[in-house]
This record gives C-alpha cells, structure tokens and sequence, in this order.
C-alpha cells in the first residue's frame, strides 16, 4: 500500500478537522477552509471554461490542489447558474469567469408562467455536470484515501432571494423589494424549491456539508427592514429545509457589508457563519450576545475572515488594519492577520475555520495561501 499524505502524522484528517469545528469541537487545530475554486484552477493551470467543458479537469484540479496547498475542504463548482439555467433563464460562460446570467428571465409579473420552478438535477439542464463532479470527487478521494475519504466536499446553494434576483435581475430586484413586497414574497416562494433539490441532490451523490449564500441582502442592497421582514425569513426557511431534507452541517454566507443587521443573520440557524468583509470583533460581538439570548442553539463555529474580495471594515466604510488582501498582501500580513481573527473567534468561544472574507480571489500568490495554512498550524493549535 503506497504511501498517502495524512498517514503518520501528527495531524488528524482534514475530515475529522473541519467536522470537529462545525460541531463545536477542538481538534488538533483549526481548519483552513478557502473556497478554492481559483486556487485548484491555477494550480493546474486551466480555465473555468476548460474546467466546465471537461468536468474531469475540475475533479482534478481540486484533488491535487488540495494536496498541494494542505487546506481543508474541496468544493464542487460552487457558483450560481445551473438551477437558473434549468428554469429557463439565458447564461454567459466567459473564459475563466463563473458564469453569468445573460439577460433577465422575468421581467414582468406575466413571465412567471415561463419559468420553469419545478426541476430535477439528475435530468435538467447542466445540473447532471455538476452531480457528476461531486460523483468523481467522492470516488477519487476514497482511492486516494485507500479506502476512506479523508477530505470533506462542501456543495453551493443559492438563497431564495438570490435566485429571484438572478432571474429578474438585480436592480429590478431592489425595486420589487421596496415597491412590490407581495411580488418579492412570491418569487422566493417559487424560487426556493429549485435551489433545495439541488442541494438534496448533490448530498445524496456524495457532499459532506453545504454553503449557502446571499449578496443582495446586506445594507448596501436593502433596508434592515425589507431584510428583516422579506428576504430574512426565506433564508432561514430555505436553511430549515435543507436541514430537515438532508441533516448536513450548514454555513451561511452574508455576502458583503452586513453591520447592521448580523443579529437578524445569527437567527437563521445555521451551524456556522462564512463572514463577508466585516469587523470580526463585532460580528463576535454580536454573536456572544445572540447567543446569550439562547436562540441560536445550531451556532458552532464561523468561517473566514482574511480579506479577499474586498477589505474588511469596522463600518463598511473604513478598512481595519488586518483587512490585507490575499491577492495584494504579504505572506507577513496574511500571518498576522490569520492570528487575530483566530483569537477573535475563539476568544468568543466558537471555533474557527480559518479562510477568506469571501471567494480566494483570482490570481492570489501561491505563498499567500500557504500562509494561511502555515498560520493555522502556528497559532491555532489547541
């Protein structure tokens, strides 16, 4: 039997470290958990494109890039676009961009009867491609694993909110919100089956755990209010479905400027919370005083919060002084701001998954990422 790489070591596997975490457990240290979309890509040197064309490409890249780069968990496509394709909507495919949504699906209330809301995955579109994925990552690494799965595959799932806003296009979106609450909640309604079969789908192929995200809901894009009485509820509808449908761990993405609404987000139950670019201190601020409350009995852990796309901000306007970027720092500056917000979240008495603020961006330098795992074994050992 050839050697494999988490075979007499130190270390427990990537498995059992990530699930230690969002179960609100210590391991040997905390995870590091970076969405490598990009960085699986860049290792093996294709695009998005090739990568989706031949989708054996993808399983590759993130198998040898998670070899190579040691972080903790593999991801299939992860990105917005099968389930909205399968309903009908038109989409773009750049050379090594994620796709994009082409023009919007529904524009009036009339053009909801030619969506298609009901989908399967297994039949629909280019969701079987994805499925397929998954399918080939289980199966590569129970090979390399001799026989078990030593590393965790986390799937993406778009919240109803979201979704309705892909296919009516987002600043139609904001407007419905604001103008139209009745036409926003019906979207969601029809909206959130679609993404739910998805998700249920890739968990019975073979995923371990689950991301979720939504970017139109945060203060930039939306009152606290509408948040609060519109698109909040869906989120955590869409989170207690997946739940009772496939009983996997879930983390919540609240993508962007979130401050001032992270109380309302800590109450839709999710296991865990993947920061946007915000000030760590006060979203564990926040979250020690939600959970005092004793309403957030599934919160264990929170992932990030390395700026990536964007800097983080103590406001969403000025950048704190740990919000280097990982395509723009330095090892140096990645180390040490991976060493605050490991305190920061453990100091609030949760466990951290150490990553980015959002997607590890294009292009980030190879040492970058290393640095983040390099961090984790320096100052996040228990």
């Amino acid at each position: 039997m050839g050697h494999y790489m988490y075979s007499n070591t130190n270390e427990v596997t990537p498995y059992a470290r990530l699930f230690a975490a969002l179960n609100g457990e210590k391991a040997d240290r905390v995870p590091v958990h970076i969405y490598p979309r990009w960085a699986a890509l860049e290792f093996l040197g294709v695009t998005f494109k090739q990568a989706w064309d031949n989708p054996d490409l993808y399983v590759k890249a993130q198998v040898l890039a998670q070899e190579r780069f040691q972080y903790d968990c593999v991801i299939d496509y992860d990105m917005m676009g099968p389930v909205e394709e399968a309903m009908g909507a038109k989409l773009k495919y750049p050379e090594n961009d994620v796709p994009q949504i082409a023009e919007p699906l529904i524009k009036t209330k009339e053009d909801m009867k030619n969506v298609k809301w009901k989908i399967d995955p297994r039949k629909d579109g280019n969701m079987p491609k994805v499925l397929h994925v998954v399918r080939e990552l289980k199966r590569e690494l129970i090979k390399r694993g001799n026989g078990t799965q030593q590393v965790p595959i986390m799937t993406w799932g778009s919240c109803p909110s979201r979704t309705a806003a892909c296919l009516t296009g987002f600043k139609e979106w904001f407007l419905i919100v604001a103008k139209d609450p009745d036409w926003a909640v019906e979207l969601m309604e029809k909206a959130l089956d679609g993404w739910l079969q998805m998700v249920k789908a890739a968990w019975e192929e073979g995923v371990d755990c689950v991301w979720i995200n939504d970017p139109v809901s945060s203060r930039d894009c939306i009152s606290r209010s509408h948040y609060e009485k519109l698109t909040q509820p869906y989120e955590r509808k869409f989170i207690e479905a997946i739940r009772r449908e496939t009983g996997m761990k879930i983390i919540m993405h609240p993508c962007g400027n979130w401050h001032d609404r992270m109380d309302l987000v800590y109450e839709n139950q999710a296991d865990g919370y993947f920061l946007g670019p915000m000030d760590i201190d006060m979203c564990m601020n926040v979250a020690k005083e939600t959970r005092e409350k004793g309403t957030v009995p599934f919160l264990k852990c929170i992932s990030g919060n390395i700026g990536a796309a964007t800097k983080s901000t103590f406001d969403g306007q000025k950048a704190v002084p740990y919000g280097t970027t990982m395509k723009k720092g330095t090892p140096a500056e990645i180390e040490e701001e991976s060493k605050y917000v490991i305190k920061a979240i453990e100091d609030a008495d949760l466990r951290c998954i150490l990553g980015p603020n959002c997607w590890d961006t294009k292009d980030s330098p190879f040492v970058n990422r290393d640095a983040i795992v390099y961090a984790a074994r320096k100052y996040g050992r228990y």
